[in-house]
């Protein structure tokens, strides 16, 4: 973690403690609660408070050994293309992911596999978040991709196969 960071990550933890409300510094959404102590710990930022959704979405991420690494909260994404794919019914946003963004995705996914173990993942996520407007969040293990739709989120999954890549969407409905 580099020194602004953890100048940033401080004076939030200032911040919280004082009892400023703020969006979840993680996801960036208006998700927190208003008694902090009833929010998420971070199991990554020692003493930074995280809404509830992204509390279970690190400890997830723990389990598979790969943590969204720090300068990837919302706190410290540069800005992205806007999307008007939150209006649109998933079913509609695959059709059009798929003759979108399939092909940026694949690419980036087959130039992922060719690295070598250890490499960073960093260069190929902003990549992805600059040419596919709308993405929300992508890991590299396995290698997924969410989009948030109208009634949910639509997550694409990439694997290899004996006829070349494959991508599998499932949507995942609001309340189910």
């Amino acid at each position: 973690m580099n020194e602004r960071i953890e100048r940033a990550l401080a004076d939030l933890k200032d911040r919280q403690t004082a009892g400023e409300w703020m969006p979840c510094p993680r996801c960036g959404r208006d998700t927190m609660k208003p008694n902090l102590h009833t929010n998420a710990l971070s199991r990554h930022v020692q003493g930074i408070y995280i809404c509830d959704e992204c509390g279970t979405a690190e400890a997830m991420l723990d389990f598979m050994n790969n943590p969204l690494p720090t300068e990837m909260w919302a706190m410290f994404r540069v800005p992205r293309p806007e999307s008007d794919l939150k209006a649109l019914p998933g079913t509609e946003v695959w059709k059009r992911i798929a003759i979108e963004h399939g092909p940026i995705l694949i690419d980036l996914y087959k130039r992922w596999t060719r690295e070598a173990p250890g490499a960073s993942f960093t260069p190929y996520r902003w990549e992805a978040f600059k040419r596919c407007p709308g993405l929300t969040e992508i890991w590299e293990q396995p290698f997924q991709a969410k989009y948030s739709v109208a009634d949910g989120e639509l997550i694409l999954r990439l694997r290899h196969t004996e006829e070349g890549v494959e991508i599998a969407a499932d949507l995942l409905e609001h309340g189910k």
